[in-house]
C-alpha cells in the first residue's frame, strides 16, 4: 500500500500523521513531476489532487475519507477516534471545519496574482473560521480528549498552513492567547504531530531553495 502525497500539503499531512500514529506499513511516495497536467494521475485521482491511496483494490483519495478509511481498515492499530459517541461526532465535525471555513480560503490566498477583493474576502473567512475554532477545542495540546483523534490530524497542519500564511502576509490570523493560538504551539508535542510539522517546514525550505 502506497500514499502519493507531499511534505507541503495540509491534506497529505494529516493522513500521514494518521500513519505515523497507527504504525501502519504505508510507503509515502511522491507524485509524477507532471501530476498536475498528467493524464496517468487523474485515473488515480479524478480531482487531481492529493493524497491518494493506493490500495490493494484501487486508488481512493479525499484526505478525509482516508482518515476514516484507515480507522476501518487497521481497527487493530491505536485508534484515532474517541471512545464516546458525542466527542467521535465533534471529531468528524472538526475535519469537516477544516475543510469548508480554514482551506478553502487558504487555498484563495496561495493563489499568486490573487485580486485584492478576494483575498480581503478570504482573509475575512479565515478569520471567522479560525475564531469559531476556540469554542469547539477542548484542550490546549489535543483537541477533544487525552490523545491524538483525527481532529488533531486535521487541525494542526492547517493551523501550521494558516501561521506560514500570516507571516508571509504580515498579519494576526490566529488571535493571541487565544486557546486556537495556544494548540496551534502545544500540538507539536505529539511525536506524530511534530514529526509531520518538521516534515512540512522542510518542504518549505526545500521550495524556497528551488526558488
Amino acid at each position: 500500500m502506497e500514499l502519493i502525497s507531499l511534505p507541503v500539503s495540509p491534506f497529505a499531512a494529516r493522513v500521514r500523521i494518521a500513519i505515523y500514529a497507527k504504525g501502519l506499513p504505508i510507503d509515502l511516495v511522491p507524485p509524477p513531476a507532471d501530476w498536475r497536467e498528467s493524464r496517468r494521475f487523474r485515473d488515480l485521482s479524478p480531482t487531481g489532487r492529493i493524497p491518494v491511496l493506493l490500495d490493494d483494490r484501487g486508488p481512493i483519495w479525499e484526505s478525509a475519507v482516508l482518515l476514516d478509511y484507515l480507522e476501518e481498515r487497521f481497527p487493530e492499530a491505536p485508534t484515532l477516534m474517541p471512545v464516546d459517541a458525542f466527542d467521535r461526532a465533534m471529531a468528524r465535525l472538526l475535519v469537516r471545519h477544516v475543510d469548508l471555513y480554514l482551506m478553502p480560503p487558504m487555498v484563495v490566498l496561495a493563489r499568486p496574482g490573487v485580486e485584492d477583493a478576494n483575498a480581503r474576502r478570504a482573509v475575512e473567512d479565515l478569520l471567522d473560521g479560525v475564531a469559531m475554532l476556540d469554542g469547539l477545542l477542548k484542550g490546549p495540546r489535543y483537541a477533544l480528549c487525552d490523545r491524538l483523534t483525527i481532529a488533531d490530524c486535521a487541525l494542526a497542519p492547517a493551523l501550521f498552513a494558516i501561521r506560514v500564511t500570516a507571516e508571509r502576509l504580515g498579519m494576526d490570523l490566529i488571535e493571541a492567547g487565544s486557546l486556537t493560538e495556544t494548540y496551534s504551539r502545544l500540538s507539536g508535542r505529539d511525536p506524530h504531530v511534530g514529526r509531520v510539522i518538521e516534515e512540512m517546514e522542510e518542504g518549505l525550505r526545500h521550495l524556497v531553495r528551488l526558488g
